[in-house]
């Protein structure tokens, strides 16, 4: 929202209450003139007319500008240039977040807006401010959505521009929708005007999420479409500047989306954040107060920087400077003692004091003399005759007093709508609640009364049948001014707006309307426990978890007694909702409270209280960590549906019976049918899928093979019977992982693409980044070259993070920026500069494993970059293995590939072997099919073969062959990512018998060439250093020079890899002598 100065809102958009005095202000008329009173002619009537049309006899309010404020000025200015030119040099800073702090009306909008002009003035800056409003807290992102609001009706106007036609911004709709998808729908719903810049697009909307029932899914998917909006606007819109204003009323939500934009490691564009809030209203308990911390001890780390700007009150002298400027007075001695008595009755607070010298005139006690062309006032009088007030409100009601009943009365009206409303929604309160005595139409007192509301510096235009207060104090006394802060005057206004909006004007305005109604002390009613209903279940689907709570608490609170027999659907829905909002908030016995309430009703049946099973689900599991308790509530809910699922264990036959069952029963089904399946409709089948699900993620967490290959089997059947689920592609894809771990690649591979196909007839993004990342990490990647996965893996990345399913976005992403390129031996600056923004992003979301497992890598790249103390050990910046512990299986197994590839680069091959016996196939186990498996099976067998050749003894020929072998299974069936793999164990196989050595030489020199043109960087450099090493051992003298040259080879890869601490080491090596090991 931007402010257009213009008159008294100059500083107008702050307000100030000092804790000096409680005394409201008054005029005392005094029955005689004082002594020192100086008469001054009125004019008659005709010449007063004419007075109206001159501007010399009007106070200068435009004329006061930034008076005193030349130092914050100047800050604000700095930080916008450091901003810029931060943006124009590698390692500035990209973001600036700004806190102007100070009492209400110290003129911090004000302030604020000083940057507007010099961001204008760049080629492609953009500068708009959002307001977070007092009437409206329920109201979610509500000031966040203004000022994007601002900048897409901004970006609109300069695209229907000729010189924007062709220019920076022309591409910006459709580079949003290609990075959002249909998600963009979902923003366009929270802010409309972004529709304007879209290009049309026949996408269906948001794959429904709610299938989940993943609360945590809903607020990350809303902060991750916040994150690409800004990334793209800010690309194209530089600097973008966003200024926030009464950042203390702001809701929990918006204070994330502002954590999520300023914190964005992926977001290196230039991007200011300027909050303004009132420093009087915010203490250490305020959670503004204890997010501002949070920022300050997180700055450094994510990049930004943060300034606090305290805006106070003005001295004399410069209230001295700002009465000169608005009277046209030069002289600072001649305005000195009227100064002194304003800052006396004001305390310096220049919204205070602007308000303070409009009253002076407006009582007559400050005049413009048309004889003498000038102001006049008598001191004396002026101090006689007012006295000093910390209450303004009251000041700004002696004002509105004076004013005709029908500008009084359209005040009230006002006074209950937000700070900015429609001119339209004014003139429908007023054709429904008639201002007393009025004669003339509603419409005309509205056009007649806002045009003179606007110059009494009431309310401001703010675009094409807009109208904002000029400040929330002004709305406040109006509020208190005759009925309207009674609740029957604002039901009758919240009823007006209710019963006479349209359909798609109440949906925007429902938080209010529904706020107004709720004042109202009402009864209990069911149609206004669904208008409840409604605003809850708005707020829900805007993350804004708090506000759908109170919605649905107030909405329960209105059911009649006899409801669950009335109206049991309504009931039913509030209820479900409430439970699910209170866990969000983590009041479980609420929470509790309202699960007990509609599971003791006898008449529900077990679809109906699904969403309550739903909730406990996630409180038992994902909360409590209570996996026995958790599968016993799937069990239960399962056999309710009529799904009965095996208790306690099994035997393995019994197992793998069911499961080869299961394979038949799939692999029989024609894949035509898999293009166009049948969706399923039946609602009890779909409940199944979904606990089916839930019971095979618990059963993960808890080891419980016969659950999870149940669970993943009955899936399977249900969607052969029934038709295709939201769940059903991401069961066939791991059934394909099942297949592939068993080293059925085929059968695996078609599985998962039976799986990928099913997938695309159903509308469920949440399920599309499980199903992307399952087949193409642990099957496809086993059947298909490497490259080829990378596509699918950022698109999982997308899918997941846009829906809300953070888990599977955050491995599709590791697996895309980090694990496939260390794969394929991609340069190491640019993977170490990807991990360490994921790891970033993971702990903002609250990823903990996903985290962890990323320190490890990012330490390991760290480690081979030289930028790290240590070689083999996992520790410096990133990570610290002395202090780090935990028990989690899968980081486990990640710490065990990590370490083992960091010994074997390193040359630490005793080491290596001794841990590839001691672990032989455990990290399999833990992972499955994972494609690292091969990364993973074929570091043990380097390391093995090497202390083979080294110590010839025969327990590490036999684990190194054994691993040759698999490696060679591999490749007959199918695996086309291996062969170099091959190649050079064979080449170590034949190095150990001085009668193959001549294969040995084929072997290395086939591998090498393989490598060093599939760009596998760090194999290349591997394998020549190995070569080397193999003929300094066992070729003639004159192989010296080659050898010599093979390690001169493996430098240079190692240089290009960018693992410069390798590369120390070998240049070492060199120059001490190839004989010296």
């Amino acid at each position: 929202m931007e402010s257009q100065y213009s008159g008294m809102s100059d500083y107008s958009s702050e307000m100030y209450e000092t804790e000096l005095s409680s005394n409201s202000f008054a005029v005392r008329k005094s029955s005689t003139p004082s002594a020192s009173f100086r008469p001054i002619q009125k004019p008659s009537m005709r010449s007063h007319e004419a007075v109206q049309e001159l501007t010399i006899n009007k106070l200068r309010y435009e004329s006061i500008g930034l008076v005193g404020r030349e130092k914050e000025t100047k800050t604000l200015k700095s930080r916008l240039r450091r901003l810029v030119d931060g943006h124009n040099k590698d390692g500035g800073m990209k973001k600036e977040l700004i806190f102007l702090k100070g009492y209400s009306g110290a003129g911090k909008s004000k302030l604020a807006d000083s940057l507007e002009r010099t961001v204008k003035k760049t080629q492609n800056g953009i500068f708009v401010r959002g307001k977070f409003d007092l009437n409206n807290k329920d109201k979610p992102y509500s000031g966040i959505v203004e000022a994007f609001g601002a900048i897409c009706q901004k970006i609109a106007r300069r695209l229907q521009s000729k010189k924007n036609k062709e220019g920076n911004l022309s591409d910006i709709g459709n580079e949003i929708l290609a990075k959002l998808g249909s998600s963009a729908q979902l923003l366009v719903s929270l802010i409309p005007e972004l529709e304007a810049i879209l290009p049309v697009s026949d996408e269906g909307s948001l794959g429904d999420v709610s299938e989940s029932n993943d609360y945590q899914a809903e607020q990350e998917r809303f902060k991750y479409l916040f994150r690409v909006l800004t990334q793209v606007l800010t690309s194209h819109c530089s600097p973008l500047v966003l200024v926030l204003d009464d950042l203390q009323w702001a809701d929990l939500s918006s204070m994330e989306v502002i954590d999520t934009l300023i914190s964005d490691p992926q977001n290196s564009n230039p991007f200011m954040v300027i909050g303004c809030f009132r420093s009087n209203e915010v203490d250490e308990s305020h959670v503004l107060s204890m997010q501002m911390k949070d920022w300050s001890g997180k700055k450094e780390k994510y990049g930004f920087n943060m300034t606090d700007i305290e805006v106070g009150s003005f001295g004399v002298d410069s209230v001295n400077q700002i009465i000169m400027a608005m009277l046209r007075i030069d002289d600072a001695d001649i305005t000195q003692r009227l100064a002194e008595i304003c800052f006396k009755r004001t305390h310096g607070n220049p919204f205070f004091l602007i308000q303070f010298v409009a009253m002076l005139e407006e009582t007559e006690l400050l005049t413009f003399n048309l004889g003498l062309l000038k102001w006049v006032w008598d001191e004396e009088v002026i101090e006689n005759e007012t006295m000093s007030t910390s209450n303004v409100v009251d000041l700004l009601q002696a004002r509105m007093r004076k004013l005709p009943m029908k500008m009084q009365q359209l005040l009230q009206y006002a006074s209950c709508l937000e700070s900015t409303f429609k001119i339209s929604t004014l003139g429908l309160i007023l054709k429904n609640h008639a201002i007393p005595g009025s004669k003339t139409e509603p419409e005309e007192d509205v056009l007649t009364l806002l045009p003179k509301l606007v110059l009494g510096q009431y309310f401001e235009r703010c675009g094409v049948g807009m109208y904002r207060w000029v400040h929330d104090k002004v709305q406040e006394a109006a509020l208190s001014l005759g009925d309207a802060s009674t609740s029957l005057f604002q039901f009758e206004i919240g009823s007006i707006l209710y019963h006479s909006l349209e359909a798609r004007e109440l949906e925007e305005a429902l938080f209010v309307v529904v706020d107004l109604i709720s004042k109202g002390g009402l009864q209990r009613r069911s149609e206004f426990a669904e208008l409840n209903l409604r605003a809850a279940e708005k707020a829900r689907t805007m993350s804004a978890f708090r506000s759908a709570a109170a919605f649905s608490s107030k909405g329960i609170s209105l059911l009649p007694r006899d409801t669950w027999t009335t109206d049991r659907s309504l009931t039913l829905r509030l209820y479900s909702m409430g439970c699910e909002m209170e866990l969000a908030l983590g009041r479980h016995e609420v929470m509790e409270k309202y699960c007990s309430e509609v599971l003791s009703q006898p008449g529900l049946s077990t679809l109906e209280k699904l969403p309550i099973y739903f909730t406990k689900f996630q409180k038992l599991c994902t909360i409590d960590s209570k996996y026995e308790e958790t599968i016993d509530l799937c069990c239960d809910v399962l056999k309710e549906l009529g799904c009965r699922v095996p208790r306690g264990t099994s035997s393995p036959i019994k197992v793998m019976s069911l499961l080869f069952r299961t394979y038949r029963k799939a692999k029989k089904t024609p894949k035509a049918s898999f293009e166009t399946p049948r969706l399923m409709k039946d609602p009890t089948q779909k409940a199944i899928m979904g606990f089916l699900y839930r019971l095979y993620i618990t059963s993960i967490y808890n080891s419980s093979a016969l659950r999870i290959v149940f669970s993943l089997c009955h899936q399977i059947e249900l969607t052969l019977k029934y038709g295709a689920h939201d769940f059903s592609g991401s069961a066939y894809a791991m059934l394909g992982a099942v297949a592939a771990t068993l080293g059925d690649f085929e059968t695996g591979a078609y599985f998962a693409e039976m799986g990928l196909l099913i997938q695309q007839s159903v509308a469920s993004k949440y399920t599309e980044s499980l199903t992307l990342c399952s087949a193409y990490s642990s099957v496809l990647a086993w059947t298909k070259p490497w490259q080829s996965c990378l596509s699918p893996m950022k698109k999982g990345y997308v899918c997941g993070m846009s829906s809300g399913n953070v888990e599977m976005a955050l491995s599709s992403a590791m697996n895309y920026y980090c694990s496939f390129p260390y794969l394929m031996g991609k340069p190491l600056t640019s993977i170490e500069t990807h991990c360490g923004q994921l790891v970033s992003q993971a702990e903002e979301v609250k990823q903990s494993d996903t985290a962890i497992i990323g320190r490890m890598l990012w330490q390991s790249y760290l480690n081979y970059m030289g930028r790290s103390m240590e070689t083999v050990r996992l520790k410096g910046t990133a990570f610290d293995c002395d202090t780090f512990a935990s028990d989690v299986p899968l980081v486990g197994a990640w710490r065990q590939a990590i370490d083992s590839d960091l010994l074997l680069f390193f040359g630490e091959f005793e080491l290596a072997a001794e841990l590839a016996i001691q672990r032989g196939e455990g990290y399999k186990k833990v992972v499955l099919s994972w494609f690292l498996v091969m990364m993973e099976t074929f570091q043990r067998g380097v390391a093995l073969y090497a202390m083979a050749r080294r110590t010839k003894k025969r327990l590490y020929k036999s684990h190194a062959r054994k691993i040759l072998g698999t490696i060679q299974g591999w490749i007959k069936k199918g695996n086309p990512n291996v062969h170099h793999y091959d190649w050079l164990l064979r080449a170590e196989e034949a190095a150990l018998d001085k009668k193959n050595h001549a294969t040995a030489d084929e072997m290395y020199n086939k591998a090498i060439v393989y490598t060093a043109r599939a760009g596998h960087l760090h194999h290349a450099a591997l394998f020549n250093e190995r070569y080397s090493d193999f003929l300094l051992q066992n070729g003639p003298y004159y192989a010296e020079d080659k050898a010599q040259y093979r390690l001169e080879q493996a430098i240079h890869y190692y240089q290009e890899w960018g693992a410069e601490a390798k590369v120390e080491l070998l240049k070492k090596k060199l120059s001490e002598g190839m004989n010296a090991r």
